[in-house]
């Protein structure tokens, strides 16, 4: 794979890749500057009371209501913001812990725009249902890097992840499940494939 670039002496590769960490996991200032230089850094953190959003852009998204909505809750500010940052000519959009606050309709569209659009993500998160979004995954405890690689990979290790204090993902600690009874014939990373699957 090809680098992408280095941060705090750990390559991140161009490839999508979700960093999944335990703790707080502190950059020097070295590193932050080259993310907010390079990138486009999505955080929770409120950063501006108007948001220059297309037409195309609110009903791609299917955000209409989102226009004129007086009252906007925390998470209607951070659909705009993401909306917002979409036109950038930036190429690699980090996403710091916020993509599990979205609806999954509007996640999904969100990475799959970005991936048309030959952008690269990198998505911070403590949760485990995250990584099935993503290819590459990095686990992370404190500043030391535990596991990384192909993210059906890294989730075959069980033992060390439960030891780090997460559980599988829903689906592919079902899916494993019913492999064992023979219900079907591999692991599923994807609920809907598993359901087709199920249902055949």
């Amino acid at each position: 794979m090809n680098k992408l670039f280095e941060l705090n002496d750990k390559v991140i590769y161009d490839i999508d890749t979700t960093v999944l960490y335990t703790s707080s996991y502190i950059y020097t200032n070295d590193a932050i500057n080259f993310i907010n230089n390079n990138c486009v850094v999505i955080t929770k953190d409120r950063t501006s009371d108007t948001y220059a959003i297309t037409d195309d852009l609110y009903a791609l998204f299917n955000v209409e209501e989102l226009r004129n909505k007086k009252d906007l809750t925390e998470f209607d500010e951070l659909k705009l913001k993401i909306l917002a940052s979409l036109k950038s000519n930036q190429r690699v959009f980090v996403f710091m812990n916020v993509l599990t606050y979205l609806d999954k309709d509007f996640k999904e569209k969100v990475i799959k725009y970005l991936k048309l659009a030959d952008k690269r993500i990198i998505n911070y998160t403590t949760e485990i249902e995250e990584t099935l979004y993503l290819d590459y995954l990095i686990v992370i405890q404190k500043d030391k890097v535990i596991m990384e690689g192909k993210k059906e990979l890294v989730l075959k290790e069980e033992k060390i992840l439960k030891k780090l204090g997460f559980h599988l993902p829903t689906v592919v600690e079902l899916s494993n499940g019913l492999k064992y009874y023979g219900l079907v014939n591999r692991t599923y990373y994807n609920n809907e494939e598993l359901v087709n699957e199920l249902w055949k």
